[in-house]
């Protein structure tokens, strides 16, 4: 889907570009990399970030010895804000308001564009903005940064799931290729990636806010915790009944009816489903035809949240999982 807008965003005199609050390695891929290709079009665009960037993002960070600029420190300077790899309303940070977005960039299916009134839209479903973003660069023959490369492969290896992931396309394959000729890496990447990303310096509640999204679904919320991860099982074995217990605190604190938690194998490339009341399991088994055991069931695919979430809003609507 792409949508013309009345306002061109190459008009103002420099744009702030940005994601959501603490952003995956996509998000911070897209606007780190979006502002380097319009700065090479002599557009004053500048990235910087809400919040702190997800481990996995930190990585890759560090990685590469990219430095990052925290967007409060540069919010008050700018009007006019590029939005990428998210076009609903709520993930917007708190700083910044509809009106000020000129430009969207994401690959889901957005009900919000309507509320973004000066926004030129960009929606197209890949597996990955990173993949949208790269193939500006391709595009225009333009020279890419090793920070830009390595963020947006990164970025397409993450979101797909190591092309694992039901929502990969040929183009984000061609273009992490593309990209894979622009830098230099190990061959042991990858893994080193979704290692460290499968490691946890912080408190367990702390990890699961962390990557946790709620949505609104007719008149109730659901809410999500994603865990991508090496060796799901062992997580599961070792911390079950402390999920169980922080997913019921995290109902409460935010006022949730539906809360599970959605943790992906990485490597080995299943799901496992941890829920702590039977609606829950009913809506999920339901939605993902998978049956729950206790408080746990699995999927021999892997499946991320973003691809759950349409289809568990069919089933609330017609009311399947009542049956």
């Amino acid at each position: 889907m792409k949508l013309t807008p009345p306002f061109i965003y190459m008009e103002s005199e420099k744009v702030l570009v940005t994601s959501y609050e603490n952003p995956d390695v996509d998000g911070t891929g897209c606007s780190y990399a979006y502002s380097e290709f319009l700065r090479n079009k002599n557009i004053d665009a500048q990235a910087g970030f809400f919040g702190k960037p997800h481990r996995e993002a930190q990585f890759v960070i560090d990685k590469f010895k990219i430095k990052i600029n925290n967007a409060e420190n540069l919010i008050d300077k700018y009007k006019d804000i590029i939005f990428l790899d998210a076009s609903e309303v709520l993930r917007l940070p708190q700083k910044i308001k509809p009106e000020q977005i000129i430009e969207i960039i994401d690959h889901r299916k957005s009900e919000d564009i309507d509320r973004f009134p000066n926004a030129k839209i960009q929606i197209e479903l890949v597996g990955s903005c990173a993949t949208l973003i790269s193939e500006k660069f391709e595009k225009e023959n333009m020279e890419i940064s090793k920070e830009s490369a390595g963020l947006l492969y990164s970025a397409i290896i993450s979101n797909t799931l190591n092309f694992r992931g039901r929502l990969t396309t040929d183009r984000d394959k061609r273009m992490a290729e593309w990209l894979k000729k622009q830098i230099e890496l190990p061959k042991d990447y990858v893994h080193q990636m979704f290692v460290h990303k499968s490691k946890f310096t912080q408190p367990l509640k702390d990890v699961l806010l962390a990557d946790f999204k709620d949505f609104q679904i007719n008149d109730d919320k659901m809410g999500i915790a994603q865990l991508e991860i090496v060796d799901v099982d062992s997580f599961i074995n070792n911390n079950l009944e402390e999920t169980k217990k922080l997913l019921s605190e995290i109902k409460e604190e935010k006022s949730i009816k539906y809360i599970f938690l959605n943790c992906i194998d990485l490597e080995n490339g299943f799901n496992a489903f941890v829920a702590i009341d039977d609606l829950t399991k009913k809506i999920i088994s339901a939605s993902l035809d998978i049956n729950f055991k206790g408080g746990l069931a699995k999927s021999d695919h892997p499946i991320m949240r973003k691809e759950m979430v349409p289809l568990i809003k069919q089933v609330l609507r017609t009311g399947e999982f009542l049956c």
